[in-house]
């Protein structure tokens, strides 16, 4: 992992934005869910970066993304994902589709009970946000950004 995949994940975007297409972007080293998820879709045994799935097919990873685009069949494949408006970042988010948690602030920690038989005060995980203390922006998740 590293550069390379750095690499290849930026490549992989620019495609997609260049092609003004609607996607959504997940993070897998930011969230274990994301992933378990990805492993689980893609039958590999470890995180292999980038990954594309249309409508949950998974369609490959960064060269067979070069691929099809080079051949024009991605933009025919993406065209019903297309934006309905070639606009900036969103207002939101700045277009990095994850916020901090407006439950707990991005602490991860949400309600404060006081044990009965001790003076100690317990947190308790925010149940709202992942384990970064993100949730995702809803402007992105609707598509209106």
């Amino acid at each position: 992992m590293g550069v390379r995949t750095w690499e290849q994940c930026r490549r992989v975007r620019n495609t997609l934005q260049t092609l003004l297409v609607r996607f959504e972007e997940r993070d897998v080293f930011m969230n274990r869910t994301h992933q378990k998820e990805l492993m689980d879709r893609t039958g590999l045994r470890h995180v292999v970066v980038p990954q594309l799935f249309v409508e949950g097919h998974h369609l490959g990873g960064a060269e067979t993304v070069e691929r099809l685009n080079e051949t024009g069949q991605l933009r025919q494949m993406l065209k019903p994902y297309k934006k309905s408006s070639v606009g900036g970042t969103c207002a939101m988010c700045g277009g990095y589709q994850y916020l901090p948690c407006p439950v707990c602030g991005g602490s991860k920690k949400s309600a404060q009970h006081r044990h009965r038989f001790s003076s100690s005060v317990i947190f308790l995980r925010c149940l709202n946000c992942d384990e970064g203390g993100l949730v995702r922006c809803q402007l992105c998740i609707n598509g209106d950004s």
